[in-house]
C-alpha cells in the first residue's frame, strides 16, 4: 500500500525506481510512505510491515564526481547550475536517516502498546527499527574506488546500504528475496509477535499526527495475545489508508469530495488542511462552511492544538456570513430582502465575489476547502473560487452529500460557478461513524426520497450516495413513546443519568432537538436545570448566536444542540428530544417533506454508538418509525 500513491514527478529518477520496486514487489500488507513529513523532517521512504519492522530509507542520486570530501557526519557536494558551480555540505544519508528515526523514538516509546513489558529489554520497543540507504548513480565498484578525501564505501559499508547496480536487480527479485535484503539493513534484527492492527495503527498515528483522528484505551485486543498491557495504555485512532491518501493528494486544481454520512469527509478535510499547514510553509488556507457550530469546532481542533502553532497563523477558519463579514465590513440586514434566504443569499455572494475580484493575489489564499458544500448558495461558490491566488489551478476542495441538503437552495451546474472538476470527483460510501443499525435507521429516513438520486454521475452536483455498509455492529435505535412533551423530557433525564452511571462522560452525550418554540424554552430550562442538579454539567450551543461562536470541544457538558446545527459533528450517544417536531416528513409537500427528512437523518447520523428518540402523540413520522423497523 503506497502513500501517495503515485510518486510526483518532481522525485528523483532514484526514488522513482525504488517506489516502483516497493510498489511492484513487496506484498500488499506492507505499508511505504514517500516523503512523509516527521517531526519537520521528510525522509524519502518509510517502510512497515507487521511481521517486519519499521525502516527508514534514504535515496541519493549523487554520482561519484560530484563528491569533494566525505565522512560518517557529512559529504560535500558539487552541484552544477549553468556555468557556476557550487559546494553543498549535505548530511550523510545514514545520519540523515538516524535524525529522523531519533525524532521519533521517544513518541514511540510513550505508547505501552508498542513497548516489551518485562526482560532486559523492558521499556524499549517491541518490534524492530532501523536506517537504509540507496545510492542510486553510484555502483559497489565505484564506491569501493580508493580516495583518500572520499572514501565511499568505507562509510556507507552493505547490507546497510545499497548501490546502483544491485537497484536495478531489485526490479527482478521475489517479494521475499527483497524482504530479506532490507531485513539486512537493521543494525539490530529481533523475532517478534506480529503487530496487531491497532499497534500498526498507533505507529501510523506517531509517525504521521496530521492524520490522528483521537486516542482510545487500549483493549485485550490491542496487543499480540498473551501481552498484558499496563493500565492507562492507549491506542490512536486514525484515517485509514484510502482516506489518508486523499488527504494528502495535493495537487493543481478543483476536486469534490461526495461521501454519506459518517464517511470522514470532514476528517479528511481537517487531515489536508493539517498537511497542507505543515508542508508548505508561506501555505495560506481557508476552511468555510455554511454553520456557525461546525466553524467554531473545525477552529476549536485546529487552533487549539498547542503543539501545532503554524495551524492558527496559516488556517483560517470561517463560517461563509463571517467570512463576508470581514471582507464587506458588515452584513446587510434580512429584512431588507422580506427576510427572503436567497435573494438574500443571492446578494451576499454578488458583493463578496465583488470585492474579492478587486483584491491582489497576494491578499487571497492558496487553498479553498469547503466543508458541508450542500448547505451553500450557487454563487457563493464563485468566491471560493475568486478566493483563491490562482482561480484556475489554486488548490479547491469541495466535501458534500446531497442526502444532508437542509436548505432550499437553487439547482446549478458546477460548471455554471466556476468549478472545473470533471474527473476529480471521488464518493465515500464507506461508514465509519455509525453502526450498521443506526446507519439502517437514519436510511430508511431518506430512502423514500433518494430514489433516482443516488446516481455517481459527475453531472449532478450534490448526488444522493447511498451507504455501502458501516464497519460496526452495535445495540438498535430506541423510540421511547410517551403520553406528552413533558414525560418526553423526563424520560430524557432518565436516559440521559443511565448513560452517565454506564460509563459515558457529558461531553459523549448530544440532546439534539429541531426548533425551541416559546412555550418549549420553559421545558427545555427545566430539562437543563434537572441534569445540572443531577450533577450532569450540561453545554446548550444553540442558545445564542453567542454561545455558537464559541463552540469548542474542550469545554465539557452534554451537549444541547438543534438538528440545523448539528450537522458536521458527532457524538457517542444522541438522545433526539421531541420527534414529533419533525411531522413534515410524512406532509404531502414533497419538497417540505424531502427537507424535514434529512434534517432527521442528520440528527440520526450524529450518533457513534447509541441512537434514542422520544416523541409523543400519533404522529405518522412516529409510526413510520416503528413500522419500518427504525427503532423499537
Amino acid at each position: 500500500m503506497m502513500i501517495p500513491d503515485s510518486i510526483p514527478t518532481t522525485a528523483s529518477e532514484g526514488e522513482k525506481t525504488l517506489y516502483g520496486v516497493l510498489r511492484d514487489r513487496l506484498p500488499d500488507d506492507f505499508l511505504v510512505w514517500h516523503e512523509p513529513r516527521v517531526s519537520d523532517r521528510y525522509p524519502d521512504f518509510i517502510i512497515l510491515g507487521s511481521t517486519f519492522g519499521l525502516l527508514i530509507v534514504e535515496v541519493k542520486g549523487w554520482y561519484p564526481r560530484q563528491i569533494i570530501t566525505a565522512n560518517n557526519n557529512f559529504f560535500e557536494i558539487r552541484r552544477k547550475q549553468g556555468h557556476t558551480s557550487r559546494i553543498e555540505r549535505q548530511k550523510s544519508p545514514l545520519r540523515q536517516g538516524h535524525d529522523y528515526l531519533t525524532a521519533v523514538l521517544d513518541k514511540l516509546k510513550s505508547y505501552p502498546i508498542l513497548t516489551q513489558h518485562d526482560g532486559n529489554y523492558k521499556g524499549k520497543l517491541a518490534f524492530p527499527v532501523g536506517v537504509g540507504a540507496v545510492m542510486s548513480n553510484i555502483t559497489e565498484a565505484q564506491a569501493r574506488c580508493k580516495d583518500k578525501d572520499k572514501d565511499i564505501y568505507s562509510l556507507l559499508e552493505k547490507p546497510q546500504v545499497a548501490y546502483q547496480d544491485e537497484m536495478r536487480a531489485w526490479m527482478k527479485w521475489g517479494e521475499r528475496e527483497l524482504i530479506s535484503r532490507f531485513q539486512a539493513m537493521f543494525t539490530i534484527r529481533f523475532s517478534f509477535p506480529a503487530l496487531s492492527d491497532e499497534q500498526i495503527r498507533t505507529i501510523k498515528g506517531v509517525l504521521h499526527p496530521e492524520m490522528k483522528i483521537k486516542e482510545v484505551p487500549a483493549t485485550s485486543k490491542s496487543a499480540p495475545s498473551g501481552i498484558k498491557l499496563p493500565s492507562g495504555s492507549s491506542v490512536i485512532v486514525g484515517l485509514d489508508i484510502e482516506q489518508e491518501r486523499m488527504a494528502r493528494q495535493i495537487k493543481d486544481g478543483h476536486h469534490i469530495f461526495a461521501g454519506v454520512a459518517g464517511s470522514g469527509k470532514t476528517l479528511i478535510l481537517l487531515a489536508r488542511a493539517r498537511a497542507l499547514a505543515n508542508r508548505l510553509l508561506e501555505h495560506r488556507i481557508l476552511i468555510l462552511c455554511f454553520n456557525i457550530p461546525l466553524a467554531s469546532y473545525l477552529r476549536s481542533v485546529l487552533h487549539g492544538d498547542d503543539q501545532n502553532p503554524q495551524y492558527r497563523e496559516r488556517i483560517e477558519v470561517r463560517h461563509f456570513h463571517n467570512w463576508a463579514r470581514s471582507l464587506m465590513g458588515r452584513l446587510p440586514n434580512l429584512q431588507e430582502f422580506n427576510n427572503n434566504d436567497e435573494q438574500y443569499n443571492q446578494f451576499l455572494g454578488e458583493q463578496v465575489l465583488s470585492i474579492l475580484q478587486q483584491q491582489p493575489p497576494d491578499w487571497k489564499w492558496d487553498s479553498v476547502l469547503v466543508d458541508e458544500a450542500h448547505t451553500f448558495s450557487p454563487n457563493w461558490f464563485r468566491c471560493c473560487v475568486a478566493a483563491l491566488k490562482d482561480p484556475i489551478k489554486g488548490d479547491l476542495m469541495i466535501v458534500s452529500d446531497g442526502s444532508q441538503s437542509l436548505y432550499k437552495r437553487q439547482s446549478f451546474k458546477w460548471k455554471s460557478v466556476g468549478i472545473q472538476a470533471q474527473g476529480r470527483t471521488k464518493y465515500l460510501t464507506l461508514n465509519y461513524r455509525n453502526t450498521q443499525e443506526i446507519l439502517t435507521a437514519a436510511w430508511n429516513i431518506v430512502k423514500p426520497i433518494s430514489k433516482g438520486e443516488t446516481s455517481v454521475d459527475d453531472d449532478i452536483t450534490f448526488p444522493i450516495v447511498k451507504p455501502s455498509a458501516a464497519l460496526r455492529h452495535g445495540s438498535k435505535p430506541v423510540l421511547h413513546r410517551v403520553s406528552s412533551k413533558v414525560m418526553a423530557v423526563e424520560a430524557l433525564v432518565k436516559q440521559v443519568q443511565q448513560l452517565s452511571e454506564s460509563g459515558y462522560a457529558p461531553g459523549d452525550i448530544a440532546i439534539i432537538y429541531r426548533w425551541k418554540a416559546r412555550s418549549d424554552r420553559t421545558l427545555l430550562k427545566g430539562m437543563i436545570k434537572q441534569l445540572n442538579d443531577l450533577g450532569l454539567r450540561t453545554y446548550w450551543i444553540t442558545e445564542s448566536d453567542k454561545t455558537k461562536l464559541n463552540y469548542s470541544v474542550k469545554i465539557p457538558g452534554v451537549r444541547i444542540v438543534t438538528a440545523l446545527s448539528s450537522l458536521g459533528l458527532e457524538f457517542k450517544v444522541v438522545l433526539i428530544l421531541w420527534v414529533e417536531q419533525f411531522a413534515d416528513c410524512c406532509f404531502p409537500d414533497q419538497e417540505k417533506s424531502a427537507l424535514a427528512r434529512r434534517q432527521l437523518y442528520v440528527a440520526m447520523t450524529r450518533a457513534v454508538d447509541e441512537l434514542h428518540l422520544f416523541g409523543s402523540g400519533s404522529m405518522a413520522i412516529l409510526d413510520e418509525l416503528e413500522l419500518t423497523g427504525a427503532a423499537i
